[in-house]
């Protein structure tokens, strides 16, 4: 398995088994939900963005893997001579300065804050699982997009 492709879908799985033990450890109720999040919401960004990375590296066709994967398309290795930055590609550089990459690389405050609202404390400094949620279905359909774009090259 020394595609990148192959290690994007390995960090997508892993992915999912880490949003269900989250999603376990919120519905036991044995730790305060802030506490919880804190603990699960760096692992599954690192996951996600390695995911991102891998998948990065598959769309510009790039056959041997690096140690560990860019998580932004402007940390990419230079592109050989001649070659252009493929369309999809150019697409998650728009993707991480304005739409869903931008909020999924974005840091999570160590130091999150709880404010009221409606008389429900809510988290605004860590994403929720339902947002890694929805990251998780976007990276899945940015696997099978560039998958497809690899197939037809």
């Amino acid at each position: 398995m020394s595609h990148p492709l192959a290690f994007a879908n390995q960090c997508l799985y892993h992915a999912r088994i880490v949003q269900a033990g989250w999603q376990s450890e919120l519905e036991a109720q044995r730790e305060p939900s802030l506490a919880v999040d804190l603990a699960f919401a760096p692992l599954l960004q690192k996951v996600f963005l390695d995911a991102y990375g891998w998948l990065l590296l598959a769309g510009c066709r790039v056959r041997t893997a690096p140690e560990h994967p860019p998580h932004t398309v402007r940390d990419l290795p230079s592109l050989p001579a001649g070659l252009v930055l493929p369309a999809e590609i150019a697409a998650c550089a728009e993707l991480e300065s304005t739409g869903w990459l931008a909020a999924l690389q974005a840091p999570i405050s160590r130091n999150a804050t709880v404010r009221q609202s409606n008389n429900l404390a809510a988290n605004t400094a860590v994403p929720s699982l339902e947002q890694f949620d929805l990251w998780g279905q976007n990276l899945t359909a940015l696997a099978q997009h560039i998958a497809d774009a690899i197939d037809e090259s």
